[in-house]
């Protein structure tokens, strides 16, 4: 199906919240948007290493049991 965009008249389908005039930060009436992200400094390197150390024990959990289990019924 195609439109005839140049005879479809545009029209505001939803207003952006009341406190999107007080947002100076960034974005627009709707926040953040994909080209307003926060710049990469860092801070955030603790939590990523703590996550991965934590997957890491996953794995090796799930692996000894299925290692345990393995030998235990051969």
């Amino acid at each position: 199906m195609k439109f005839d965009w140049e005879k479809r008249e545009s029209r505001e389908v939803a207003k952006p919240p009341p406190e999107a005039s007080r947002r100076v930060d960034g974005g627009g009436p709707w926040g953040p948007t994909q080209f307003d992200l926060p710049e990469r400094d860092g801070k955030n390197t603790q939590a990523v290493v703590i996550v991965a150390l934590v997957g890491v024990v996953v794995l090796l959990v799930i692996a000894g049991l299925w290692a345990l289990a393995y030998f235990q019924l051969n």
